[in-house]
């Protein structure tokens, strides 16, 4: 079955106009929370941290009158950090770095409406859009997916990932099933734990986003294998897409977004979405942000709600035809 992937969707949105910048004077005109706290769902370490921690350094240098930190809540594919938020006063003190996977993935897996998904929190900005990448220890003995995969034909192979029922655990079921790969699931709190176990020889292979990835292959430290997405990502050019490798049931990728609980006054979500839209217009810091895996979009509230509809979309669908068992 041929999906539409979320990139595509992104471009269709960009094209209509949804990814707007909020008016400079406006969003000037309403000052932000003195401290403002961005909880993260996942142990320090990995991709998301890396990123909230990047935007955190940012905001702060643009908006001087507000401390922007970092809260990490991991646990429950992001259950946790989500409840946490969704129940705070939505005064704009503290905002949830949700992903595809633990904001609408997760949600659904647990038969979460889509309607509910929706009217939980209020969006901010679409930070960036990332690649899920399967990788190996440098010093293993896999050098292409098809050796991986005719090892993992055989005998079983382990795989880290962010969390049960993630966006990563997906894509590894999906792999399995269309090649007839035996691939056994281990779940982390965060992608800095599944590297780690990685590098120590205590699983073969991990799927983690490009951003939580990047560094270490340029390091020389992992392998990728493959990346997911209907095209290849700048962050690994010169690493094929599954796709590519006849591998066609992963050709969608995730992203990273600000939300604020319901009801967050639309004047602060406008006022970070401005700063966001900002550090995509400042070159140093797009390119510090690039090179660490993340390809930047700083968009409006409103295309980062229309995101997490397409992205919903999808996910239904893969959901639908697909018999994975995310709950382990």
């Amino acid at each position: 079955m041929k999906r539409r992937s979320f990139t595509t969707g992104l471009l269709g949105l960009m094209a209509a106009g949804a990814l707007g910048r909020t008016p400079l004077a406006k969003a000037q005109g309403q000052p932000l929370p003195a401290l403002i706290t961005l909880v993260v769902p996942f142990s320090p370490g990995g991709g998301a941290d890396q990123l909230a921690r990047e935007f955190a350094h940012f905001a702060q240098t643009h908006a001087p009158g507000t401390t922007f930190v970092v809260e990490n809540k991991p646990g429950a594919n992001g259950a946790i950090a989500a409840r946490h938020v969704a129940r705070l006063k939505p005064d704009g003190t503290t905002l949830l770095l949700g992903t595809s996977s633990t904001h609408v993935l997760g949600p659904l897996i647990a038969k979460t409406a889509a309607a509910d998904i929706t009217k939980e929190f209020s969006p901010v900005t679409l930070l960036a859009t990332t690649a899920n990448v399967l990788a190996v220890a440098s010093k293993s003995r896999w050098k292409t997916l098809d050796e991986f995969l005719a090892d993992a034909r055989q005998q079983a192979l382990t795989y880290g990932t962010f969390g049960t029922g993630s966006s990563a655990h997906l894509y590894g079921l999906l792999l399995a099933q269309s090649t007839g790969a035996k691939l056994s699931h281990v779940p982390y709190k965060g992608s800095g734990q599944a590297v780690t176990d990685l590098l120590g020889d205590h699983i073969d292979a991990v799927f983690l986003t490009s951003s939580a990835l990047e560094s270490l292959a340029r390091e020389g430290k992992v392998r990728v294998l493959g990346v997911t997405g209907e095209a290849r990502t700048p962050v690994f050019p010169d690493s094929k897409t599954f796709e590519e490798q006849q591998v066609r049931q992963l050709d969608f990728s995730g992203w990273f977004g600000l939300f604020g609980p319901a009801g967050t006054p639309a004047s602060i979500c406008d006022s970070v979405a401005m700063l966001a839209g900002k550090l995509g217009k400042d070159d140093a810091a797009r390119q510090r942000m690039v090179g660490q895996g993340y390809d930047w979009v700083g968009s409006s509230p409103a295309a980062l709600q229309a995101a997490v509809e397409n992205t919903i979309a999808i996910y239904q669908k893969v959901l639908a035809t697909e018999p994975a068992d995310l709950g382990g």
